[in-house]
């Protein structure tokens, strides 16, 4: 009878122990899927080919981008190339509303750069680049902790100097808002980081865009790096860049098959965990 009571006690222990060592470990990998709060963030350059009388974004594919951008469900979307305030109301009124946005101000060029935001708190903040404007919008995520910055950038199609200044007054700025604000900056960087894409190889741009990417890389992590090429011709230049100590990251894509018209870019998708 005894040996049945040592038995019986050594199984009750057995279940207490692994209540105790697998149960709470459970419980704790439960407990950080709830806690997951996801943010999905979107850019897109809705511009056109080189080869096109008008590179801007155009009208018509406006439907197109409105179709995707409601299938997604991104939190904010940073958008390039626009026309001008008339074509952003359009999109918004596309959108069925579930949509706030604002766009940059005018600097040098004749194209601008917008973002939108479910938030209906949201801020949007013009921020000065040398003689251009990027725009920012303050927004408040579903974690209800920090604010969330996102920056909409667009650099110099043509000039790697004038990438990397910009691109160093962009870093500056966003930098001072890191301490109250978790930030990131997507857009088109129009980086080339491979000498295989320079179209002439007697110039400095691989050795000005690296030390821009390397200088944004000092401060900011490249979220997008996994999901590979952002435009035709294998190019990699449109990017999401995110506080370097985030914990969690999710789905980062490319929705290579969401280009309509002539656009020659793709819209990159990142989702992370605040």
């Amino acid at each position: 009878m005894w040996v049945k009571l040592v038995l019986l006690f050594l199984f009750g222990l057995m279940i207490v122990g692994a209540f105790h060592f697998v149960e709470p470990r459970a419980l704790e990998e439960q407990g950080s899927s709830n806690t997951f709060h996801s943010l999905r963030l979107m850019t897109w350059n809705i511009g056109y080919a080189e080869l096109e009388d008008d590179t801007r974004a155009h009208d018509k594919d406006l439907p197109a981008v409105a179709e995707l951008i409601l299938r997604q469900q991104p939190d904010a979307v940073a958008l390039q190339e626009l026309t001008g305030a008339p074509q952003l109301n359009a999109l918004l009124n596309l959108l069925k509303g579930k949509y706030q946005g604002a766009i940059a101000q005018q600097g040098k060029g004749d194209r601008f750069e917008a973002v939108l935001v479910k938030d209906t708190g949201a801020k949007f903040i013009p921020v000065p680049v040398g003689a251009r404007y990027a725009l920012g919008a303050s927004f408040q995520s579903n974690t209800g902790g920090r604010e969330v910055l996102l920056l909409s950038a667009h650099a110099d199609a043509f000039n790697a100097a004038q990438r990397r200044t910009y691109t160093e007054a962009l870093i500056d700025w966003a930098q001072s808002r890191s301490q109250s604000s978790d930030v990131f900056i997507a857009g088109d960087f129009n980086f080339e980081l491979k000498a295989a894409n320079e179209t002439n190889l007697y110039t400095d741009n691989v050795k000005h865009d690296s030390e821009s990417y390397s200088h944004i890389l000092r401060y900011f992590r490249d979220l997008g790096r996994a999901a590979g090429d952002t435009a035709i011709n294998d190019r990699r230049i449109d990017y999401i860049f995110g506080p370097s100590n985030l914990k969690q990251t999710g789905r980062v894509e490319v929705l290579r098959n969401a280009a309509v018209g002539r656009m020659d870019h793709w819209p990159l998708v990142v989702e992370v965990g605040l």
